[in-house]
């Protein structure tokens, strides 16, 4: 019998971040990267080629489906927002 198949799952967020607090950021994402990677899930960060201050985030969690929920990677995300407000995101499924 096969196992069921597994949709990949992804959310992004669209964010400006003001540039003097970006080492900040960059710490609040580390944190977010890291508790993400310890739920098998995964995590990235894209700055827009012409504006130094817009971050593209990415974070995969079809393999752990529940991650977004989880109590660090929540945290983490909860953290993030507090600290930099709440960015355009969305959620997306794959169509294979």
């Amino acid at each position: 019998m096969n196992a069921p198949e597994r949709r990949r799952l992804l959310l992004s967020t669209r964010r400006t971040v003001p540039l003097d607090r970006y080492d900040e950021y960059l710490e609040a994402w580390a944190r977010i990267r890291s508790a993400a990677e310890e739920l098998g899930a995964h995590a990235w960060l894209f700055r827009a080629r012409d504006r130094d201050d817009e971050f593209l985030e990415f974070i995969e969690f079809g393999r752990a489906p529940n991650a977004l929920q989880h109590g660090d990677l929540a945290d983490a995300r909860r953290a993030l927002e507090e600290s930099f407000g709440h960015g355009s995101t969305e959620e997306w499924i794959d169509v294979h």
